[in-house]
């Protein structure tokens, strides 16, 4: 099959970019008025950020998304976060830690850290304070100008993200800084008018977490999407801006849609699937059903957020449907496994397989996530290596010798002493004592993984029994 890169002129011109799409499984774009270009075969994505994205799941929910729903599109996924950086950092490391690896497309979130949260601080206030507020506001928009500069004269396309929230309205424990959201939409106001400027498309974090926090907040003071520290969003959280991304690019859509006439012994409408071998008799309907895409294993971490969005029903519905079946209880095998009983009226109205954990199709997507959490573990060892040369030595010559890098290691540690963040930094300096001779070995680890990922991946053929055990039901699935 034909594949067919989007270019960033084509987020603009929306005719072409739907006439570029072969049909098949390469996703589909919609018209938007900020298209965000689906990701297409072969492109290489790097995204770029602070630790919410180093340490963050989104990108790999949005990978695993893909691998899940375009088995054969083939996308690199690298994770560009170093925790506590700013623009200015993301600056200084930009010709080493992202355009090196050549990318297609670059998505930018910072601001969490430029917008220097300490003077929200309670009882900061005056004019030197203030002074020093406009002055990182101003710092911030002066380099992330120059940050986007530099990868439009890439040749990348760029994705503007605005920041997570800073919770600064929950009833937490930990310490607060009033305020310090309100002036991260500032900066989030700046990235908007640049991505203007530049005409590159943006997504929105800050807003749809926000919301959630209003609302839930409402009724429960201690309730936040964010975290115990206000700043780093958990694996809910994660999800639900892997969805607001995965939105943007109109990607919302059934897993496949397996649909029986009994009645008229064939198949009805059909999506992303196709069944062969129907066999229908008064008690049993049994076929072949061969998928396109398996469905989204969500993380057991990540589960809390389908409480909150409806991330099953726009992105994970693997529909069976049969009409025209006698009353009854049906019990539905799966290469004669059973998986659940259903009425009569619930498989004439579609049950989704996607809830279902227990059909081989659920089992194979886990088996693809494991597949890639092999290959997130190396990635995180590389950037462990990353992250500590870059905080204690930003201006290293690359490669960075580790003789050298030791005495910025200790300085690093002694200016930190006492800090909250004192125990992070030690723990990786220690790892980093422990990598850094292996190095070469994570990126051929990461290649490995992906391979069998992608191997995992390919949607195989399943044969699918119902067969009647009770003439009545009273009994809704649940």
């Amino acid at each position: 099959m034909m594949k067919h890169p989007i270019t960033l002129l084509a987020t603009l011109l929306f005719a072409t970019l739907v006439a570029l799409h072969a049909a098949g499984d390469e996703p589909q774009a919609k018209p938007s008025v900020e298209a965000v270009p689906p990701f297409q075969s072969g492109e290489r994505w790097c995204a770029l950020g602070d630790s919410i994205t180093h340490a963050g799941s989104y990108h790999r929910d949005i990978e695993m998304f893909y691998l899940t729903r375009f088995p054969s599109l083939k996308l690199d996924v690298i994770n560009c976060g170093i925790s506590g950086d700013t623009a200015v950092g993301a600056e200084k490391r930009l010709p080493w830690d992202c355009l090196n690896a050549k990318p297609t497309v670059v998505t930018v979130m910072l601001g969490m850290n430029d917008v220097k949260r300490d003077l929200y601080a309670a009882g900061a206030t005056g004019p030197e304070i203030e002074k020093k507020r406009t002055a990182a506001a101003e710092t911030y928009d002066t380099t992330m100008r120059q940050v986007l500069e530099a990868l439009k004269n890439s040749g990348a396309n760029v994705v503007c993200i605005l920041p997570t929230p800073f919770d600064d309205t929950a009833d937490l424990p930990s310490a607060n800084n009033p305020g310090c959201d309100a002036a991260l939409q500032g900066l989030g106001q700046r990235v908007r008018a640049m991505a203007r400027e530049f005409g590159f498309p943006i997504i929105d974090f800050h807003g749809p977490l926000a919301a959630i926090n209003v609302e839930k907040q409402k009724t429960d003071p201690h309730f936040t999407i964010i975290g115990p520290d206000r700043v780093h969003p958990k694996e809910p959280g994660h999800l639900i801006m892997a969805a607001e991304f995965l939105k943007a690019q109109h990607l919302e859509g059934p897993v496949s849609r397996i649909d029986i006439n009994v009645a008229a012994k064939r198949p009805g409408t059909l999506e992303n699937c196709e069944v062969s071998d129907l066999s229908v008799s008064p008690e049993t309907v049994s076929f072949t059903c061969d998928e396109h895409a398996l469905p989204f294993p969500v993380p057991e971490g990540a589960k809390p957020a389908l409480e909150l969005i409806p991330f099953m029903k726009d992105f994970d519905q693997e529909t069976l449907r049969v009409t025209g079946m006698a009353p009854g209880d049906y019990e539905l095998k799966i290469d004669g496994q059973v998986i659940r009983r259903y009425s009569a009226a619930e498989l004439e109205e579609g049950v989704n397989l996607a809830a279902e954990i227990s059909t081989p199709q659920y089992q194979q997507a886990l088996a693809v996530l494991a597949a890639l959490g092999k290959k997130w573990e190396a990635a995180g060892k590389i950037r462990t290596i990353a992250y500590v040369e870059f905080s204690s030595w930003p201006d290293a010559p690359r490669p960075v010798d580790p003789v050298l890098l030791q005495p910025k290691m200790e300085a690093q540690l002694a200016s930190v002493k006492g800090k909250s963040y004192e125990p992070y930094i030690r723990d990786q300096q220690k790892k980093y004592a422990e990598l850094k001779a292996h190095e070469a070995e994570f990126p051929v680890q990461v290649e490995a993984a992906v391979a069998a990922a992608r191997q995992a991946a390919v949607p195989k053929p399943h044969r699918f029994t119902l067969t009647r055990v009770a003439p009545t039901s009273s009994r809704s699935s649940p």
